[in-house]
C-alpha cells in the first residue's frame, strides 16, 4: 500500500505543527512516546542508540495522527514507517 501526496503532507504537516496548525506546544504539554504508544495499541522499541521509536504499518499510519506539541519525525520504512521521537533512554 502506498501512501497518498495528501496523507503524505497532512503527515508532514502535523509532525511541524499541530493539528489545525498550531504551534508545536502552544496548545497543549506534549504526549510522551509510552502513553500515544499505549493509547493507540502500539509497542515502543529502541534503536540502537537507544533512541525511544515506534512502529506503524500503512494502515496504521493512515489511521493516526501525531499529537500535537512533539518534534517526532515519522519516516517510512520497507514495510510501514517508523517515528523517531527524539528521547532517549538514558539507562540504555
Amino acid at each position: 500500500m502506498k501512501i497518498t501526496k495528501r496523507q503524505l503532507r497532512r503527515l508532514i504537516r502535523e509532525t511541524i505543527s499541530g493539528p489545525g496548525g498550531q504551534e508545536a506546544g502552544a496548545a497543549s504539554a506534549a504526549a510522551s512516546p509510552e502513553s500515544w504508544a499505549a493509547k493507540n495499541g502500539l509497542s515502543l522499541d529502541y534503536d540502537n542508540d537507544g533512541q525511544k521509536i515506534i512502529s506503524l504499518s500503512n494502515e496504521e499510519a493512515d489511521m493516526l495522527s501525531l499529537p500535537p506539541g512533539v518534534a517526532w519525525d515519522a519516516q517510512r520504512d520497507s514495510d510501514g514507517w517508523t517515528i523517531y521521537t527524539n528521547e532517549y533512554d538514558e539507562d540504555r
